[in-house]
C-alpha cells in the first residue's frame, strides 16, 4: 500500500513565519482574507513531498523555455510555487499612478529633445542633463511636437518606511523583463493547473493583444505590417527572453545587422529579398542602436535615426529614452508633475539627491551606508555604499566631493516581505516588483501584476535584473473570464494560408551552419567511435599506419591539425585530445558550435528539439575526458544518438520550407565534403590500406551490413569507392549527397527572375552531379588497389566545388551581395 504523503498545517506554517518575519509583510496582515486562504488551502493540502516535486517541475519548466538561461545555460532565477496577491484597491491605486508616471515622462523626454522649456525655466539644472551619458544629441528633434516617446514603460516599485508603494527605477528599453513575467505564468499554469483553476484571475494576454496593437503604425505600407524586435545577439544575457517573448508576440526577431537603409527605410534582409520594416521594439542600448549617428558599433542598424526622423518606421522605444533609466530624474519628479500635468504626483519616488546641490550632498555624505550612487557619466552602474570595503568608500567619497555634479544618490528602500517555499517551510523574502505600462489613446493599459522578484538581501534586489533572483507568479482578482492566451477562436471567417512567414537571413545562415555543425558532430563522433578499438590494436611503428588516415581525419575535421609520426605512442595522444575540453578544434567544440547556432534560432525549434538540446548539452557537460576505451565509446554512442534525434525531430516536427531546406543544406553539404575528405585520407594520400581501416571506414559511414550483402567479407579499395563516392542509393555517399543538393538548391528563392539561365550555385550543382556521373571507375584504381592520379584529382575537384557552392549561398543569401544585371542595349 503506498503511503499518502501528510498534509502540512497551516496554523503552524503561519506561526512559524510570524516569528522569522520582519517589517511589513504582504501576507500577514491578509491572512484571513478568502483569496490567500483559498490558494493557501490548496497548497497545505499537498504535502511536502508533493511541493519538492512540484517546485523541481516549475524549475525544470524554465529550462526548457530557456528564457531563463543565459549564453552559458547557467540558469540565473527559478520561481516560486506561491503567488503574489496583490489587494484589488491598492492595485487600482498603483494604475492610476503608473498611467500617470508614463505619461509624465514621455512629456519630460518630449521637452529635452525638444523646447526645453525646463532648462529654461530652471526646473532642471542643465549639468543633470548635459553631463548624463544617455543624453544623446543626434536625438533632439527626433520625433515631431507632441508625440509619444514612451510608447511603454517598465517601472520598479517596492515598499518604502511607512509601507507605500513607491518607485524606484525605470526601464525603457523594452521588453526589459516582460518575457520573464510570461514564462513565469506558463510555468506556473502548466505545473499547478489545479490551483490556476481555483483562482479567477486576470490574464496577461489582455495586455499583449493591445502591445500587439500598439505597435502597427496608423499608416502601415502593408496590409500585413513588419514589426521587429530588436535584440544584441545571441551572447546577450535577455537573448532568450527576446526570442521568447518576440515568438509569443508574432514578430520578428532581428539583429542590427539583418536590416538595411535604403530609400528613407529600414529593410530586413530576407531569403525573399529586401522587406520594408513598418514598427521595431527595440531592446538595444541607446547608444549602440545606430553606429552611424551614435557609438560607431556594428550592434546597431545604420539609419534607424534618419527613418524615425522622416516618419517612416514606430519605434518602441526610440534612443534617447534611457535618459530615464539614470535616475536622473527621480529628485524631481514632484516638481515636474505640478509643473507639467498641473497634477500631484499620484504614485512617489524613492528619495533622491543630485549632489550637484550642496544641501543634497551634504545629506548624502551624512548618510551614505543608506544610499545607493548613481553615476551619470556611466549609466548602468550602481554602487551600494553598504556592500563595499572602507577603502572602496574612502574613495568614493572623494569622487564625489571632486566632482559633486556627476553624481546622484538614490536612498535603499526597506521593502516588504513574502512567503517563499524553501526547505520544507514558508521562509520570509524580500520582494520588488517590476511591472508595464503601455501608450494608448483613451487610457493607459498596466499590466495586470509583473515581475515579482524576491532575494534575502533588499540591496540586491534595487539594482537590476542582472543578480540571481526568485521569482513570483503575481495575481490580481478578476470577476470576470478573460483570454488566457494570444491564440483563441475565430468567431469570424479566416483566409487560408500556408505561407511560413519571412525568414531573415541571420536566421537562415544560423540554420545552414548548424546543419553543417550537427553533421560535423555526427562524423566526427563515428570517427572516433571507430578508431578508439583500433588504438589498442597498434603496438608497432609498422601498424601506425592502420590508424593514422583516421586520427588525421578527426583531427581535421574541425579545422585542425595533425602531426605526421611513427610513433603510436604520440599517435594516440593526439587521437585522445580531442577529448580535451579546452581544445577550440576538438569534439566538444563542434557540440558548442551546435547549441549556440541553436540557441541563436530558438524560436524556430519544437519544444521537443529543443528537450533533445537540452541533454545533448548536458552530454557535452558530463562528457569524460578520460577514462576506458569502452567508456568513451558509449558517450560517443550517446551523443550520435542525441543528434541523430535532432535531425529526425526537425524533419518531423518543422515545415517544409526555406527553413528546414537551409539546415538540409548544410548537413548534406557537410557530410559530402567530409566524406571526400576521408576517402582521400585513406585511398589517397594513405594507399593500400590494411582490412581492419577499410571496415573501420564501413562502420564509421554505417554502411558495413550494406557492402556485406554485396561483396560478403571481401575488402577492396574499389568497391568502398564506388559504394561511398558514386552510388546514389547510398544515404551516406557522396553523389546521394549531391543529387540531394541539386534538388535543394533548385527550390530556393529566386534572386532575380530576369537573369537568364542558372545562377551560380544551380551551375555548380550541375557541375558536380555531371562530374560524378561521368566518372570511369576503371581508371581510379587498379584491380590491385593502388589509386591512380586521377582518383585525387576527382576528390580535390569535388572539394573545391562543394567550397564553391558554400561560398555561393552565402554571398547570396545570407550577405546579399549585388546580382549582377543583364545588359539592356539601347
Amino acid at each position: 500500500m503506498i503511503q499518502q504523503d501528510a498534509p502540512l498545517s497551516l496554523d503552524n506554517l503561519t506561526q512559524a513565519y510570524r516569528r522569522r518575519a520582519k517589517g511589513m509583510d504582504e501576507w500577514l496582515p491578509h491572512a484571513e482574507d478568502d483569496s490567500w486562504s483559498d490558494v493557501l488551502g490548496w497548497f497545505t493540502d499537498q504535502g511536502s513531498d508533493t511541493l519538492a516535486g512540484l517546485t523541481a517541475d516549475l524549475q525544470h519548466q524554465l529550462r526548457e523555455h530557456g528564457a531563463t538561461f543565459d549564453p552559458q545555460r547557467q540558469q540565473s532565477r527559478t520561481v516560486d510555487l506561491l503567488p503574489w496577491l496583490i489587494d484589488p484597491a491598492e492595485w487600482q491605486q498603483l494604475e492610476a499612478g503608473l498611467g500617470q508616471r508614463r505619461r509624465l515622462l514621455s512629456a519630460v523626454l518630449r521637452d529635452i529633445y525638444g523646447p526645453q522649456e525646463l532648462l529654461k525655466q530652471g526646473i532642471l539644472p542643465p549639468e543633470l542633463i548635459y553631463r548624463n551619458a544617455n543624453y544623446l544629441l543626434p536625438c533632439h528633434h527626433l520625433l515631431p511636437e507632441e508625440s509619444e516617446w514612451l510608447l511603454l514603460l517598465g517601472c520598479d516599485i517596492g515598499r518604502d518606511s511607512a509601507g507605500r508603494f513607491c518607485a524606484y527605477g525605470d526601464c525603457t528599453l523594452a521588453p526589459g523583463g516582460m518575457g520573464y513575467v510570461l514564462e513565469n505564468r506558463v510555468a506556473i499554469n502548466q505545473v499547478i493547473p489545479e490551483l490556476s483553476r481555483r483562482f479567477q484571475k486576470r490574464q496577461l494576454a489582455t495586455f499583449f493583444k493591445h502591445l500587439q496593437k500598439a505597435l502597427v503604425p496608423q499608416m502601415p505600407y502593408s496590409s500585413e505590417p513588419l514589426i521587429g524586435l530588436m535584440t544584441r545577439n545571441y551572447r546577450d544575457r535577455q537573448y532568450f527572453e527576446h526570442a521568447f517573448l518576440a515568438n509569443y508576440l508574432d514578430i520578428a526577431l532581428v539583429h542590427g545587422a539583418d536590416l538595411m537603409y535604403k530609400e528613407g527605410r529600414l529593410w530586413l534582409k530576407t531569403l525573399s529579398g529586401l522587406q520594408p520594416l513598418d514598427a521595431l521594439m527595440r531592446y538595444m542600448p541607446d547608444a549602440l542602436s545606430d553606429p552611424l549617428e551614435l557609438d560607431a558599433s556594428v550592434a546597431g542598424s545604420p539609419g534607424l535615426l534618419q527613418c524615425i526622423r522622416q516618419g517612416n518606421l514606430l519605434c518602441c522605444n526610440p534612443p534617447g529614452v534611457a535618459f530615464i533609466d539614470s535616475g536622473a530624474l527621480l529628485p524631481y519628479m514632484d516638481i515636474l508633475c505640478e509643473h507639467l500635468l498641473e497634477e500631484e504626483l499620484l504614485l512617489p519616488s524613492a528619495p533622491a539627491f543630485w549632489c550637484g546641490e550642496e544641501k543634497h550632498l551634504a545629506r548624502v555624505l551624512k548618510q551614505l551606508d543608506d544610499m545607493i550612487i548613481h553615476d551619470l557619466e556611466r549609466p548602468g552602474e550602481l554602487i551600494a555604499v553598504a556592500q563595499i570595503s572602507r577603502s572602496e568608500r574612502d574613495a568614493l567619497v572623494e569622487r564625489v566631493n571632486a566632482d559633486p555634479q556627476r553624481y546622484l544618490a538614490r536612498q535603499i528602500l526597506p521593502l516588504s516581505t513574502l512567503p517563499v517555499w524553501q526547505q520544507n517551510e514558508l521562509q520570509s523574502r524580500s520582494v520588488v516588483l517590476r511591472t508595464f505600462v503601455l501608450s494608448q489613446e483613451q487610457k493607459d493599459v498596466v499590466m495586470p501584476g509583473g515581475l515579482a522578484r524576491c532575494h534575502d538581501q533588499p540591496v540586491q534586489l534595487q539594482l537590476g535584473l542582472e543578480a540571481n533572483f526568485m521569482a513570483k507568479d503575481v495575481w490580481l482578482q478578476s470577476q470576470t473570464d478573460q483570454y488566457i492566451s494570444l491564440l483563441h477562436s475565430a468567431l469570424t471567417s479566416v483566409r487560408l494560408s500556408r505561407k511560413a512567414g519571412l525568414l531573415p537571413s541571420r536566421v537562415a545562415d544560423h540554420l545552414f551552419w548548424m546543419g553543417r555543425y550537427s553533421e560535423r558532430l555526427n562524423l566526427a563522433c563515428r570517427a572516433l567511435r571507430a578508431a578508439l578499438p583500433l588504438v589498442s590494436t597498434v603496438v608497432k611503428e609498422e601498424q601506425v599506419a592502420t590508424l593514422t588516415p583516421m586520427v588525421e581525419f578527426a583531427c581535421t575535421i574541425n579545422g585542425g591539425t595533425f602531426t605526421t609520426t611513427d610513433s603510436p605512442d604520440e599517435l594516440t595522444a593526439q587521437l585522445s585530445s580531442l577529448f580535451a575540453r579546452d581544445r577550440l578544434d576538438g569534439l566538444l567544440a563542434v557540440m558548442q558550435s551546435l547549441i549556440m547556432n541553436a540557441q541563436s534560432v530558438r524560436e524556430f525549434f519544437s519544444e521537443d528539439t529543443w528537450h533533445v538540446l537540452e541533454r545533448l548539452q548536458h552530454a557535452l557537460n558530463n562528457f569524460p575526458a578520460q577514462g576506458s576505451t569502452s567508456r568513451m565509446v558509449r558517450a560517443l554512442d550517446d551523443v550520435i544518438l542525441l543528434q541523430s534525434a535532432i535531425y529526425g525531430l526537425n524533419n518531423e516536427t518543422m515545415s517544409r520550407t526555406q527553413t528546414l531546406r537551409f539546415m538540409d543544406i548544410g548537413q548534406h553539404l557537410e557530410r559530402a565534403m567530409q566524406t571526400t575528405a576521408m576517402l582521400e585520407n585513406v585511398f589517397v594520400k594513405y594507399p593500400t590500406p590494411p582490412a581492419s581501416l577499410m571496415e573501420a571506414v564501413l562502420r564509421m559511414a554505417d554502411t558495413l551490413m550494406t557492402y556485406r550483402r554485396r561483396y560478403r567479407t571481401e575488402l577492396h579499395p574499389i568497391a568502398i569507392i564506388d559504394l561511398l563516392l558514386l552510388d546514389e542509393g547510398t544515404p551516406r555517399s557522396v553523389g546521394y549527397q549531391c543529387i540531394r543538393l541539386k534538388r535543394q538548391v533548385n527550390h530556393l528563392p529566386d534572386r532575380d527572375s530576369t537573369l537568364p539561365g542558372l545562377n551560380a550555385e544551380q551551375r555548380l550543382m550541375v557541375e558536380l552531379v555531371a562530374l560524378l556521373q561521368l566518372v570511369d571507375l576503371d581508371a581510379l584504381m587498379s584491380e590491385a588497389g593502388k589509386p591512380s592520379e586521377q582518383l585525387g584529382d576527382l576528390l580535390g575537384r569535388i572539394q573545391t566545388l562543394l567550397s564553391q557552392l558554400s561560398d555561393a549561398i552565402t554571398l547570396a543569401y545570407f550577405n546579399h551581395a549585388d546580382i549582377p544585371k543583364p545588359i539592356v542595349r539601347i
